[in-house]
Order: structure tokens, then sequence, then C-alpha cells
């Protein structure tokens, strides 16, 4: 008995299945490179909220305990173990939160001297961070450089990542407060740093 199988019974032919592989492989390789994109912009807001998680730490732990804590960036693997001698640097890959003694040096209790710490590279191995070594909160949340001397301009900390379109910047005004923006954006856009923060305090690209 001859059976009559309908058209849409059929299998798919090989030319269908290439065709169908060619669509796929081009619409692959549209997606690929705003995936990309994606990925780097996302992986440097999470980095910059992370920095601004480790500076309002530094800044309620000072409070806390009426003491002097420092939010200090370094190029060493940061731990508590190695709190005490952990060396600060400008535009270091890591960070780190520790509290200080009368004379600005950490204290020298292990336990009592680690506050918190960051390995970047958690994130991502080539997430940048500019900015300065050092600051020092006080017991009323303000800052101050690791000598004890006022600090009178915003202290700003930028966050890129290389080939992203966008640079994120988290500043610290005088008076303690912590905020993030970004540079690209006109004065008077929300999350603008503009005209707080300069492209000159922090560049665009």
């Amino acid at each position: 008995m001859l059976i009559v199988r309908d058209r849409s019974e059929r299998g798919s032919t090989l030319l269908e299945m290439i065709v169908t592989v060619a669509i796929l492989g081009i619409l692959a390789a549209i997606a690929m490179p705003q995936m990309g994109d994606w990925i780097r912009r996302n992986s440097i807001s999470s980095a910059a909220e992370v920095l601004q998680n480790g500076l309002r730490q530094a800044e309620v732990e000072a409070i806390r305990r009426n003491a002097r804590v420092e939010f200090l960036l370094t190029n060493a693997t940061p731990s508590k173990a190695g709190i005490v001698t952990l060396v600060a640097a400008d535009n270091g890959t890591n960070w780190a939160v520790r509290a200080l003694d009368e004379s600005y040096a950490p204290l020298a209790n292990t336990d009592l001297a680690y506050v918190n710490s960051y390995t970047m590279k958690e994130i991502s191995p080539d997430i940048a961070v500019g900015g300065p070594a050092s600051l020092v909160f006080n017991g009323s949340g303000r800052i101050t450089s690791i000598a004890g001397a006022a600090i009178t301009e915003y202290q700003v900390f930028r966050v890129s990542r290389p080939l992203a379109d966008r640079a994120i910047c988290v500043f610290v005004t005088p008076g303690g407060g912590i905020k993030a923006c970004d540079p690209s954006l006109a004065s008077g856009k929300p999350f603008a740093c503009l005209p707080l923060v300069t492209t000159q305090m922090c560049p665009t690209a």
C-alpha cells in the first residue's frame, strides 16, 4: 500500500539546514559586539558600586568608632593577615579599609585594624581605578590626608576598562559625601558629573 506523507511531515533538507545555520551565524556576528559592549559597561558599573560601598563602609566605620579609618588603593592583593603592612598606591588595582591610631598608622592588632578589602579581578582582570592612594575619614565623617591635613577639594576615583564606551567616577566631598556619576552625560541630566565634577577631574576617555 502506497503511503503519501503530508509535506509538513518531511524532515529538513540539507539546504534548509545550511541556510538556517548561515542566518544564525549572521545574527550572532551582529549581536556579539553589542553583547561585549554590554558586558564591559556592566562590569564598570559593578566595580564602581563596589568601590562606592567600600568608601561608605570606611566612613560609617570611622563614625561608629569615632576614630580614623583609611580607605586605600593598592596594587597588592589585600587580606586581613596583611592589612597592617599593606602599601597604598595611586591608581591601585584593589582597595582596602583599615583603622588607624592617633598617629595615622594602622592599628597593630590585625583584628582591630581590618575592616574590609576587595580584589577588582573578581569583577574583571582589566578593570582600572584611577584615584588617590589614600583617604582618611575621621570620627565626624570628614576626609583628611594620611598625614591628617584637611582636604578641601573633591577626591575622584575613575573606574574604566579597555575598549569600554563609558567610565564612571566615584567622588568624595570634603564633608564625606560619596556619589557616583557618568562624565559623558551633559550637565543637568541625572547621574551626570557636571557641573560638580569637571572633565578635567574625570575624563570621559
